[in-house]
């Protein structure tokens, strides 16, 4: 593979990169959509790309189109849901125009996300995003990211190939496609170039490859990744800050224990859809008091074996409401003058 070529298509991925609208900062906290609602979206967006099954492409744009939208207009915090899933459903209409996929349903679409607006409020709303975002009724793919990447993996590639590295470097790994996507939700990302951040990635991929040891292979990954550098233009102090941003937010990814942005789903379902999910609704919620006169044939030295205590768990079932009724307080009353009695007993 000659490398000459796959620099064209770097230099046109550069050429239409541009000034991007989409990458100034978002409204201020308390002054619209922050950038936490914004990243809340995102990760939305991400949940339905695989629950639709759809390629990391159509997140990519999908996120894209809602940063140049919020960063043209000025929207309230209520119609974000409803911009987002807009920006999903235009992003899958624009990436089926270039290669071709499926499209979810408005309405399916609508259900799953959960994003309290109708299938006519997200047609509505795809119309008006795709308005400002460019003259089509639908816009051509943007730009991303995800496009750098693939272009300097392939250049990388063909130069390994070129001086004959061992082992070849394989073809773009999934993993390097998941850890992008984590960085496109964290809105600090938006503040550096989309090759800045595709390389500070990869700069990250080559160290994990090449180790903690200088070997002729990590001289070489390295020298691309510079290389790359002069070519977009990029300064070191520029890429120091990069690569710092997203080793952070990687490592925080990565030790979190906690989701930072969980949706919550509400499922509406029948009663006879309820009475099948819940079998166990008859059974007893809590276990029923234990009377003191129990206490004394115990102590007596009488002891039910266990198919008599089930025996009389399932006679009782008809009074399980009657025994569960009682407070917690009422136990906590009756429960001293329980352990006097067994202590009298002994």
């Amino acid at each position: 593979m000659e490398v000459h070529p796959l620099l064209g298509q770097l230099d046109k991925l550069l050429a239409e990169e541009g000034e991007l609208v989409g990458r100034g900062p978002l409204a201020l906290p308390h002054q619209g959509i922050s950038p936490g609602m914004r990243d809340g979206s995102a990760h939305v967006l991400r949940c339905l790309k695989v629950w639709f099954e759809l390629p990391t492409d159509v997140f990519h744009t999908a996120t894209a189109n809602i940063d140049t939208f919020l960063a043209k207009m000025k929207a309230q915090p209520k119609h974000l849901s409803c911009i987002a899933v807009a920006a999903f459903h235009l992003a899958c209409n624009q990436y089926k125009m270039e290669f071709g996929c499926s499209v979810p349903d408005p309405q399916t679409l609508v259900n799953i996300s959960q994003s309290r607006c109708s299938a006519s409020d997200l047609t509505r709303m795809e119309g008006i995003l795709a308005a400002k975002l460019g003259d089509q009724t639908i816009p051509a793919l943007p730009v991303t990211c995800l496009s750098f990447i693939r272009s300097m993996w392939e250049i990388c590639r063909a130069a390994s190939d070129r001086l004959e590295i061992s082992p070849t470097l394989p073809s773009l790994p999934q993993h390097l496609l998941h850890q992008l996507e984590i960085l496109v939700c964290d809105s600090s990302t938006m503040k550096v170039r989309s090759c800045e951040l595709a390389l500070a990635l990869l700069c990250t991929e080559f160290q994990r490859i090449a180790g903690s040891e200088k070997t002729a292979v990590s001289a070489a990954l390295m020298g691309f990744i510079t290389e790359l550098q002069k070519y977009c233009g990029i300064s070191t102090k520029e890429f120091i800050i990069s690569h710092t941003l997203v080793l952070g937010i990687l490592d925080k990814y990565n030790g979190d224990s906690q989701v930072p942005h969980r949706q919550r789903l509400v499922w509406k379902l029948s009663n006879r859809t309820l009475k099948h999910l819940r079998p166990t609704d008859k059974l007893r919620p809590t276990l029923p008091r234990i009377s003191e006169e129990s206490l004394d044939r115990s102590a007596a030295g009488r002891f039910r074996s266990a198919s008599e205590c089930s025996l009389e768990s399932l006679s009782d079932s008809d009074n399980c409401r009657t025994a569960c009724s009682d407070s917690e307080s009422d136990m906590e009353m009756e429960e001293p003058r329980t352990w006097a009695k067994i202590v009298a007993t002994n």
